[in-house]
């Protein structure tokens, strides 16, 4: 196995493993990308701190949210998002801040505003991002959702620069990017496999995320038809809604929020509420 990825329901951080020989098929491969690791975790404070660099094995925590008890009288949304930011992981706080820690995470607001999550009637920036966390995991928030999100790439990438999220990471990897992609891939959707019944939405925040993932009869990712609308297919079987729209940089363009707020007022309908 290539990847090894941990899924725990009571904890943001997974643990994952790649295995480097089955991505670099040589020595002098596996020493040009340790080079430009070297580059890539000087590139942010907190990479050093979450990622630990082998002879044959990359070690590293990531993150994702699935909900411990999830509701049987509530479909599924699958956020599929690009990879996370190397602070998150080590405050243990998905969507903590952005802006250079100038300010709380927009996801939240988002969420909040299209009625897809909500912590209270308050503002979301009202609780901390430890806050929010602890909300997350005891249940404690309004959805007409079992809200899970799920970073597609899971080794954390500074948010800007040279190596800056997921172009980052085709950066570091080079010639072995596809194979990263197909392994993730296969991680996430056994996952989805696993969790997904009929009538559940994988909303995809991620153009190589969504590539890898749609059938081959679902419209190509196209920037100039998302600007207006959101690309529908389906994922693994009829019943699970494949929808991708931009990502999540932004999360405030008309075609994000109207997407959000229809699938709030459906999912709403459908649990009864």
């Amino acid at each position: 196995m290539m990847l090894r990825r941990s899924f725990d329901l009571t904890n943001l951080i997974d643990e994952c493993a790649l295995m480097l020989d089955s991505v670099f098929a040589n020595d002098m491969d596996r020493e040009a990308f340790a080079a430009r690791f070297a580059d890539f975790a000087a590139a942010d404070q907190y990479l050093p701190q979450v990622t630990d660099l082998g002879s044959k094995i990359l070690s590293y925590e990531s993150e994702s949210f699935l909900p411990p008890e999830p509701s049987l009288n509530k479909s599924n949304l699958f956020f599929v998002v690009g990879n996370p930011a190397p602070e998150s992981v080590r405050r243990g706080c998905m969507y903590a801040y952005e802006g250079a820690g100038a300010r709380q995470h927009r996801f939240w607001k988002v969420l909040h505003s299209t009625g897809i999550l909500s912590f209270s009637e308050l503002d979301p920036d009202a609780y901390s991002p430890d806050e929010k966390m602890q909300r997350l995991f005891a249940g404690d928030y309004a959805s007409p959702f079992n809200v899970h999100i799920i970073p597609f790439f899971s080794l954390p990438s500074p948010p800007g620069g040279k190596w800056g999220g997921v172009v980052g990471l085709r950066r570091l990897f080079g010639r072995g990017f596809a194979q990263i992609v197909s392994a993730e891939h296969e991680v996430v959707r056994q996952l989805i496999e696993m969790l997904a019944r009929d009538g559940d939405c994988v909303l995809v925040l991620q153009k190589d995320a969504y590539l890898a993932m749609k059938p081959a009869t679902a419209p190509d990712y196209d920037v100039l038809t998302l600007r207006t609308t959101p690309l529908v297919s389906h994922y693994g079987r009829a019943g699970v809604k494949l929808m991708c729209i931009p990502p999540t940089r932004l999360l405030y363009s008309r075609v994000t929020r109207t997407t959000l707020v229809s699938l709030a007022r459906k999912g709403a309908m459908s649990a009864g509420e």
